[in-house]
């Protein structure tokens, strides 16, 4: 047990860039003796983006809601933009 807390706390805290999060290291955990077919991978993956898609469309809901913004206004926005994509990316620099 202690060893498997100590590879768990590495796998958190390395100073790699590319150490897990907390997400990863418990899908790691749920899956290591487990053989999966190709077509279990694909739906594992398909519910894993479905679940994400899912968070992403709640916080697009939220921040819409948060700025009264309506799909029309967002529809305008994304048109204005790519009408002159050069222009809008220099604006959007001098920003930041």
């Amino acid at each position: 047990m202690e060893t498997y807390k100590k590879k768990r706390e590495y796998m958190l805290t390395s100073p790699s860039p590319l150490r897990l999060n907390e997400a990863q290291v418990t899908l790691l955990e749920l899956f290591q003796h487990r053989q999966m077919s190709a077509e279990e991978l694909e739906s594992l993956k398909d519910t894993l983006v479905s679940h994400l898609t899912h968070e992403l469309d709640q916080e697009i809901e939220l921040v819409m809601k948060k700025k009264n913004l309506t799909p029309a206004d967002i529809a305008k926005r994304t048109e204005s933009m790519n009408e002159n994509r050069t222009e809008y990316i220099k604006k959007a620099r001098l920003r930041n």
